[in-house]
């Protein structure tokens, strides 16, 4: 069953779903619509089940408070099959969020900060065409993380295979 979707619900929803928490406020700064507008829109997600209510984390993306609860709306598995629909995908190939189990067996979300450190990482290492897919970002998106990872203190060396720039991080030692 395809879900039909507004643009700004497909909007809202498409931000939570590349947010770790998965979140849906705060909104992406694209979307010019009134706080009215907006409680009008999660209400409706939240009533057609694409998003549901939980405690909130940090103050960054209260929805409601009820005394002293505080409330954050967050995308559900449904409102991610809708938007992997609304992206031309099968919902069985709608990526889950993407975990992580770190060093003390604790599964936690992995950012696209570490998934690209972990592309360049690899003995054949990146192209920029690979990494704008992994992470979906705009190729400019992508150079200027690799930029922010250099200014972080990776060594990130460029070559030519085949015509194409590969990516690779220079590991210590």
């Amino acid at each position: 069953m395809t879900i039909k979707l507004s643009d700004l619900h497909y909007v809202l929803l498409a931000v939570a779903a590349k947010r770790s928490s998965g979140s849906i406020l705060p909104p992406s700064t694209s979307i010019g619509v009134t706080r009215a507008g907006l409680t009008r829109a999660i209400n409706a997600l939240i009533k057609r089940g694409l998003a549901q209510e939980a405690d909130a984390a940090d103050d960054s993306s209260i929805w409601r408070s009820e005394d002293k609860r505080k409330v954050v709306a967050v995308i559900t598995d449904a409102g991610r099959t809708a938007v992997a629909e609304a992206d031309g995908k099968k919902p069985e190939e709608a990526p889950p969020a993407a975990l992580q189990e770190d060093s003390m067996g604790e599964v936690k979300p992995q950012t696209k900060q570490a998934l690209l450190i972990e592309l360049l990482e690899r003995e054949e290492g990146a192209t920029l065409t690979q990494l704008v897919e992994a992470t979906s970002w705009l190729p400019h998106t992508t150079r200027a993380a690799l930029t922010g990872l250099r200014k972080k203190g990776h060594v990130i060396t460029a070559s030519k295979a085949d015509g194409l720039s590969v990516y690779r991080i220079q590991k210590a030692g």
